[in-house]
C-alpha cells in the first residue's frame, strides 16, 4: 500500500483543537481536505506529520504556535484615526473589517475598541499564539 510522501497528493479528514480542547476547525461532514504534500498548501510541521502515513491511518499531530499562525505580535494591534476608515463600515467592538494597506493589500482586523476620534484594531491571526493539536485521517492518496 501506499505512503504518503513529498510530491504525493493527499486528502485528509481533520479536527484541529486549542489547548483547552476546543474544536477551532475540522472537516466533519463535509469533503476532505485536498493537497500535494510539500507544495506550502497547508502547515509545513502538518504536512511533515502526514508523511509515512497510508490511506485509513489516523494521527494526532502537534503544532507549536511558530509551526501554525506565528506568535502574537502586539506591534499588530494599532490604532486608526476614525476618519481613515471608511464611513459604509459598521464599527462595533468584536467585528472583523477588512483594510486595504497602502500596498493593497488586503488584511482582516479585529476591532477592540472604537470611540469618537480612534479604532483600535487587531490584525494578529485570531489562532496566533496557539498550540494546535490536529487529528487527522488520511483519506486517500494519488
Amino acid at each position: 500500500m501506499q505512503e504518503a510522501q513529498i510530491g504525493t497528493r493527499a486528502k485528509i479528514h481533520y479536527k484541529v483543537q486549542l489547548q483547552d480542547g476546543k474544536t477551532v476547525g475540522s472537516s466533519k461532514g463535509g469533503q476532505p481536505l485536498s493537497f500535494t504534500i510539500g507544495r506550502g498548501k497547508v502547515f509545513k510541521k502538518l504536512e511533515e506529520g502526514i508523511i509515512g502515513m497510508k490511506p485509513g491511518d489516523a494521527r494526532t499531530i502537534d503544532l507549536a504556535p511558530e509551526d501554525a499562525y506565528g506568535l502574537r505580535d502586539d506591534a499588530k494591534v494599532m490604532m486608526l484615526e476614525r476618519s481613515k476608515v471608511d464611513a459604509n463600515i459598521e464599527l462595533q467592538k468584536g467585528r472583523v473589517m477588512q483594510y486595504r494597506s497602502e500596498t493593497q493589500e488586503v488584511i482582516n482586523l479585529l476591532v477592540i475598541d472604537v470611540n469618537d476620534d480612534t479604532v483600535t484594531v487587531d490584525a494578529n491571526h485570531p489562532l496566533a499564539g496557539e498550540r494546535l493539536t490536529y487529528t487527522v485521517q488520511l483519506v486517500s492518496l494519488g
